[in-house]
């Protein structure tokens, strides 16, 4: 899952992915089912449904994910990922489907926006039906994936592009499926939380996020190299202000090495732009969004979050977290009676709630 940006130079403790009740066999099949639902429930409408070319110059009708946890449908495996097991997924559909958090995410509301259908995650692409399904697009988040190599074994950003790669080899999607189809790559920082671990130093840490944010750049301009007609990349949110770090007195925002990366991120896509007439790059400021709604404590008239760096889902005891059952079973963890009244779902994850509020702002015509 996404780790933030350490606060410090003291190495924090990781929160683990520690399995304690093996997750029964038809929380798969939930997913083949639901990955690829067609529609999201909420305020949110797609723009792109109701004109004819659609808010790009074309109507998209195709829809492939890279990232991590933030974006992440269902890759991760179950047995070293809480989101299949319960409490995720509780406000939607009521089970868990591999989504980190109670239930849409990211790729959710940005699929219902360009209106398409949510596309089913990579893992499970042999088992959609109908085909069509995988030709409307395929998620290749991993929780826990980084631009490179992380502290967990999960495809970094060009291996899950090589997975696309492999696809579009083998003639899944024709030109014309390329020719109206959009990206969205979504990495966070897990990148930094490996670094931190080894006890790497503040001094090197600018380096780093500058080999980062140039790979990132590399990875974007693939994916459109390979055909993609569009990529959304996000710009980071304020690594800080999350549960695991914030406190009573809430969160330090003014981190520079969240705004070095994003400045990075600004400037290079801006050059890409540059270099192609269509503009083929978007962002999505999340560090905008999330600091908004850290300000007003929600969006008016679309939310409102009275403490919006607590968790909904805490584990009750240090080293507990969201999901986290003890060997009879019993829950070491507490869950909030009202996940739409909070922002964030567990630790670092966001609620289906702080999803829907993030987009309202970043595509407010999609309200």
């Amino acid at each position: 899952s996404f780790i933030p940006f350490p606060s410090n130079n003291n190495t924090h403790k990781v929160p683990t992915m520690n399995i304690t009740k093996t997750t029964p066999w038809f929380l798969y099949v939930c997913l083949i089912l639901l990955s690829g639902y067609k529609s999201v429930k909420g305020s949110i409408s797609p723009s792109s449904e109701p004109t004819k070319d659609g808010k790009f110059g074309f109507k998209p009708t195709t829809l492939f994910v890279f990232g991590d946890s933030y974006a992440d449908t269902g890759n991760t495996p179950v047995i070293i990922s809480p989101s299949w097991r319960f409490p995720y997924g509780i406000t939607f559909p009521g089970k868990p489907t591999g989504r980190f958090g109670d239930g849409r995410i990211s790729t959710d509301y940005l699929a219902k926006y360009l209106g398409l259908r949510t596309p089913i995650a990579y893992k499970w692409r042999r088992f959609a039906l109908p085909r069509q399904v995988v030709n409307k697009g395929i998620n290749f988040a991993f929780g826990g994936a980084g631009v490179f190599e992380t502290i967990f074994t999960v495809p970094t950003a060009s291996m899950q592009i090589n997975s696309f790669e492999r696809l579009l080899r083998k003639n899944v999607y024709s030109p014309a499926d390329l020719n109206s189809s959009v990206a969205f790559f979504s990495f966070i920082g897990n990148d930094y939380i490996k670094y931190n671990i080894f006890n790497g130093t503040s001094q090197g840490r600018p380096a780093l996020i500058r080999r980062v944010t140039k790979q990132i750049l590399l990875d974007v301009k693939r994916i459109k190299d390979l055909g993609v007609r569009k990529v959304f990349v996000v710009l980071s949110p304020p690594h800080n202000c999350v549960p695991l770090y914030s406190t009573s007195k809430g969160c330090n925002t003014s981190n520079p090495l969240t705004k070095l990366h994003n400045s990075l991120i600004r400037e290079g896509l801006r050059k890409l732009n540059d270099e192609n007439n269509e503009k083929s790059f978007l962002m999505l400021d999340f560090y905008k969004a999330f600091m908004t709604i850290f300000k007003y404590r929600g969006v008016p008239g679309v939310s409102t979050f009275s403490e919006p760096l607590k968790a909904c889902c805490e584990g009750r005891k240090g080293g507990n977290s969201c999901g986290d059952v003890d060997i009879y079973g019993r829950r070491l963890y507490s869950v909030c009676k009202d996940p739409k009244s909070f922002f964030f779902w567990d630790n670092v994850h966001i609620t289906d709630e702080g999803w829907r509020s993030v987009f309202s702002l970043l595509l407010p015509d999609s309200r």
